[in-house]
């Protein structure tokens, strides 16, 4: 009984084979029925042609096993060799007819297609998703001369709500790593994958060429998992990297989002001897602010001193403040030029 299904099974996946084109790496054996000496075992070349004895070169791209026997019965009866031959090919190798299977699977390779293989047939066949594999899948299909991308969530298909979609002979599909975004004040801001080497804040933060001159020490880890969507952990660098609290050297998971923002400064100008954007400390007072700026000029007075801040509309509104005011970030300090 064994032997009845498994001739079956064959007898089916040769049908399908033979349904399929013929394309360049295939493998094919070529007989001619009472014609021993014209066997022929041949690969189809990169420009989807082969090459049979009396005929010479034939182009097989496109065709389907069934159409490039009677292709080749015909040049031989047309040429005078032979007539009536009864041309038979079988595929011994259906290279051209593979679905490949790469990025994070626990077996990356190439799968021939001898049936209709659906995305998660295809994964299974590779072995599954390894530990650092996402749930985002890409099937890159050709036709042609043009490639068509198209991107999937995995888990989506396996809680149904979509429905799985079957791959076709040539396509390529790439199982995409863990991510996590590192934006703001960096040096190559992006996507980086979490791997064995890469699992914390600092670890993305180095990925992303490490902070930008213009950016702050407190970053930003906002996270994406559903025990935890859209929590956000503030980060001193400063104290993490020194020791004072390297807990805070939190492990990163899928979708995670770190953000460095821009290093908060004040900005202090008129009549004073350095003017220009200074580092904001928190508590700084205006005299604080004017000795990092170099201080008063010979014509600067502390008389009339203007603060420019940002109200709740993100409009600047004009104050009058003397030395002992604190100020905030995005502060504009204007010194007045003194009238003897």
């Amino acid at each position: 009984m064994k032997t009845l299904i498994f001739t079956f099974l064959l007898c089916m996946s040769t049908q399908l084979l033979a349904a399929n084109p013929l394309g360049a790496g295939d493998m094919l054996r070529i007989t001619v029925y009472d014609n021993p000496d014209l066997t022929t075992e041949t690969r189809v070349t990169s420009d989807d042609t082969i090459n049979f004895p009396l005929v010479g070169e034939i182009s097989v791209a496109g065709k389907s096993v069934p159409e490039a026997e009677k292709m080749i019965a015909r040049e031989l009866e047309n040429k005078g060799f032979l007539r009536n031959p009864q041309v038979n090919i079988l595929v011994t190798e259906f290279l051209s007819q593979q679905v490949s299977i790469l990025g994070n699977v626990t077996k990356p390779k190439r799968i021939p297609l001898h049936r209709e293989v659906s995305l998660t047939d295809a994964l299974a066949l590779a072995g599954g998703i390894t530990q650092l594999g996402s749930d985002s899948v890409s099937i890159i299909s050709k036709r042609g001369d043009r490639a068509n991308k198209k991107k999937l969530n995995l888990t989506e298909i396996l809680n149904g709500k979509r429905p799985d979609v079957m791959v076709s002979p040539g396509d390529i599909i790439y199982v995409h790593g863990l991510q996590v975004s590192v934006l703001g004040a960096v040096n190559s801001p992006g996507k980086y994958p979490i791997t064995d080497e890469a699992t914390t804040v600092s670890d993305f933060i180095a990925l992303a060429g490490g902070i930008s001159s213009t950016g702050s020490d407190e970053v930003t880890l906002t996270s994406s998992q559903p025990d935890s969507e859209g929590k956000k952990y503030v980060i001193n660098l400063n104290e993490m990297f020194t020791g004072q609290d390297a807990d805070k050297n939190l492990a990163v998971r899928e979708g995670d989002v770190i953000y460095v923002p821009r290093e908060p400064k004040f900005y202090i100008y008129g009549e004073v001897n350095n003017s220009g954007a200074y580092r904001y400390e928190k508590g700084m007072t205006v005299y604080q602010a004017l000795a990092i700026g170099g201080g008063l000029s010979s014509r600067g007075t502390e008389n009339g001193l203007t603060l420019k801040r940002k109200n709740a509309d993100g409009k600047f509104v004009t104050h009058e403040v003397d030395g002992t005011t604190t100020i905030k970030k995005d502060d504009v300090i204007y010194v007045k030029e003194a009238f003897f």
